[in-house]
């Protein structure tokens, strides 16, 4: 009887333990898929920190560095919506190129603080709002010197599972400024193609728009080509990316070094 009862046992847990194993594999699949994708992705609020070291290249041998310390505090609502409050606080390096008047500086850059809601439609389909405030924070002239709320908004598709596009705005209007600062009032507009590779490695190729109302429509043209890593193991994601403005202007190029941790 004890030989029988052990076998019937065997037969019925063995189905089931096989199940829960790979609904945990499943999800944790999932979960790692909304991590690669959450890079170029604002539909998809994960709850992370990082760190951003941007630097900006400038014909006249100028560089600027900022790095930009980040933190996303995501909640579920309900199984189709969710909130997020989000912090940016940038420290900015100014290195003086060949231009007269021209000198070295550091110092806080322009603090912002975000919050939006993202709402999930179907399997493949999402869209996200919010509004952040950019503060007039930065020393010298390492900011805008202006409060600027900007409003955002994305519409993202999955077309396979591999292949997320993300198109967004954000427009962006001072309401306020200081130190005889310029107003402004321009739009960018965001048109990303993410592809997932194998072993969680993922390709981005944005292009980029941008019209200064301010400047009397001036329409400007970008690219940007990101590669991201996400790790299994860790909750750990790396990704650099290049930008290239297609209107020549001052800045020879944009580099951009990544570092994101997700709290799972």
């Amino acid at each position: 009887m004890l030989i029988i009862f052990s076998v019937a046992a065997v037969a019925v847990l063995t189905p089931t333990m096989s199940l829960a194993e790979s609904a945990s594999v499943g999800a944790t699949e999932q979960t790692i898929m909304e991590e690669v994708k959450a890079q170029e992705d604002p539909t998809i609020l994960k709850r992370r920190v990082w760190s951003d070291t941007e630097w900006n290249k400038y014909n006249d041998g100028r560089h600027d560095i900022e790095e930009t310390l980040g933190a996303l505090w995501a909640w579920r609502l309900s199984d189709s919506q969710d909130w997020g409050v989000r912090l940016k606080v940038p420290y900015k390096f100014n290195i003086a190129g060949d231009e007269a008047g021209d000198s070295n500086e550091q110092g806080l850059g322009d603090i912002k603080l975000a919050m939006g809601t993202a709402f999930r439609f179907s399997k493949s389909w999402r869209t996200a709002v919010g509004v952040e405030m950019r503060f007039p924070s930065a020393d010298d002239d390492l900011g805008s010197n202006a409060w600027r709320p900007q409003l955002f908004g994305t519409v993202a598709w999955d077309v396979t599972q591999r292949l997320t596009l993300s198109p967004s705005f954000e427009y962006n209007k001072s309401v306020a400024e200081v130190h005889g600062a310029a107003p402004q009032n321009f739009l960018e507009m965001y048109f990303p193609a993410t592809y997932v590779l194998p072993r969680y490695w993922a390709v981005t190729a944005r292009y980029e728009a941008k019209v200064d109302f301010e400047n009397d429509d001036y329409w400007t043209h970008s690219a940007k080509f990101a590669i991201t890593k996400q790790f299994k193991l860790q909750p750990l994601s790396f990704s650099v990316s290049i930008k290239k403005s297609f209107d020549g202007g001052d800045k020879e190029f944009q580099i951009n070094f990544l570092t994101t941790y997700y709290f799972r």
